[in-house]
């Protein structure tokens, strides 16, 4: 699980294409789908949405690019 906590373009993609995903399923849990799609929206909202934060707090903030010709 870490291994994807170190790739900065990994975390992110997976992140946003779970916030994507969840706002379909809610709406589909709602309107005429079963409760689960509900639920599976809720989860991944809640999941997407902590991704960025649970990696800054277990690798802390991505090292700064310094430019040596600055």
């Amino acid at each position: 699980m870490t291994a994807l906590f170190r790739n900065r373009l990994a975390y992110l993609s997976v992140s946003f294409i779970l916030l994507i995903a969840a706002f379909p399923l809610i709406s589909l849990g709602m309107t005429t789908g079963p409760s689960l799609l509900w639920w599976a929206g809720l989860v991944s909202l809640t999941c997407g949405g902590l991704i960025p934060p649970l990696q800054r707090l277990i690798l802390g903030p991505p090292p700064s690019a310094d430019d040596p010709a600055s």
